[in-house]
């Protein structure tokens, strides 16, 4: 006789692990009854209801159940397997066999059937197949064969599921002290600390909503005609505006931190956290980076929405940047996000006076449509040669301004006069 099936029992995953990932449950478990629900309960109704929650139940045979199905002929190879012909030609030395299919019902957790105990053979479990509520065994046997080999050989592999079940009992016995040691001290705890307060968390001032939207799906599809002139809504630019606002003030915070990242690495940030806050057609990234310091977001190549992050240096670096936008060949309502960083200038709020005095007197400018704070201004712009064809330019200045103060030593009167006298 020979094993038709090599699905060993008791030999594909650790019980331990089964075990453990259920003790450590138990106390999430416990934190997620309702708070009324947990303290009109009583102690031991606790208890009893978490434990019976997470028992194992133990693998139980019943001898009594087990039944053989009436045998089938085949034939057999010399190495005693089932012979199944290929292209309708025996080989030689075939024999006569018989395949006798023996069944042991169960009761208890499936899983049990593959978990290896802490003590265990080498190789595993005898070889059976696992269907439903019992587990079946093929014999292959010479057709004249004596009887008494078949039932010596299927009552060795039932000693053997026996001792692998005796050995998953002694672990489920310390787990089961060790489950009911975690529900009582869970269950305690929670008692200790007593009913909860509710807090409401009210948003800052300004602070961004992190909600997503599809920003997208107000554009244009790619199926439909590509002459098309994308736009973004002012509601969904304002919402664009919000989280940039919300980054670069993360950014002041630490100034130490961010202050040593270049354009395009804050640049990158920012584009990150958008995509983070908004999403498309089919969850796909929104804002696409261009250039060393620019984003975008674009349809058929024509640009909704343009963004620049660059490093204050000088007035005419500003008055630059604000006139190549400008003289770009833009669609028609493409809006523009610029956000400045200082990096330089000790005296911010000087800095933010000269900006706001340069935006004025920019010849570009229709109006300041709103001043969000004194470092954040809402502007309408358009070309000298065509002040019809206009543009909202949202600007924005964070201060990234770190000051690296180097202390220098200070000598005492002993060390003054002891360098004085050499």
């Amino acid at each position: 006789m020979v094993k038709q099936h090599r699905n060993n029992l008791f030999n594909d995953c650790e019980l331990s692990v089964i075990l453990e990932n259920v003790c450590n449950s138990i106390v999430p478990q416990i934190e997620a009854i309702p708070e009324k629900e947990f303290f009109a309960a009583s102690y031991v109704e606790l208890m009893e209801n978490i434990i019976a929650h997470n028992s194992i139940r133990q693998i139980n045979l019943h001898e009594d159940k087990i039944c053989i199905r009436k045998p089938i002929l085949c034939r057999i190879t010399p190495a005693g397997r089932v012979y199944r012909p290929d292209n309708g030609q025996d080989p030689p030395n075939l024999k006569d066999g018989i395949i006798t299919q023996v069944e042991i019902p169960y009761s208890g957790d499936k899983r049990l059937l593959v978990s290896k105990p802490s003590i265990h053979y080498k190789n595993g479990g005898p070889s059976f197949t696992i269907k439903n509520d019992r587990i079946i065994k093929h014999y292959v046997r010479p057709l004249y064969s004596d009887p008494k080999a078949f039932k010596h050989h299927f009552m060795r592999n039932l000693e053997k599921i026996k001792k692998y079940l005796e050995w998953q009992a002694n672990d489920i016995s310390l787990f089961e002290i060790k489950l009911r040691k975690i529900v009582n001290t869970g269950i305690a705890h929670r008692r200790m600390r007593g009913s909860t307060i509710a807090l409401h968390l009210d948003s800052k001032h300004g602070a961004t909503e992190f909600n997503p939207i599809h920003v997208r799906s107000k554009l244009p599809l790619d199926e439909l005609d590509y002459s098309g002139i994308p736009v973004i809504s002012d509601e969904d630019f304002i919402k664009t505006i919000r989280v940039l606002r919300h980054t670069g003030k993360s950014f002041e915070r630490t100034p130490a931190i961010y202050n040593v990242h270049n354009d395009q690495d804050l640049r990158n940030i920012l584009v990150s956290n958008l995509n983070t806050h908004f999403s498309g057609q089919n969850n796909e990234d929104i804002f696409s980076r261009i250039g060393e310091n620019g984003f975008t977001v674009a349809f058929a190549k024509k640009s909704a929405l343009i963004g620049r992050c660059s490093t204050w240096r000088c007035a005419e670096g500003l008055i630059h940047t604000l006139n190549a936008l400008l003289q770009k060949d833009l669609c028609p309502g493409c809006k523009i996000a610029m956000t400045i960083f200082n990096r330089t200038e000790e005296n911010f709020n000087s800095l933010l006076k000269s900006i706001r005095k340069l935006l004025i007197e920019h010849p570009c400018l229709i109006k300041i449509e709103k001043e969000y704070a004194e470092n954040e201004w809402h502007t309408i712009m358009g070309k000298k040669s065509d002040l019809q064809n206009n543009h909202w330019i949202h600007l924005m200045i964070f201060n990234l301004y770190f000051s690296k103060t180097v202390h220098l030593p200070h000598l005492t009167d002993a060390e003054r006069k002891f360098f004085a006298s050499m």
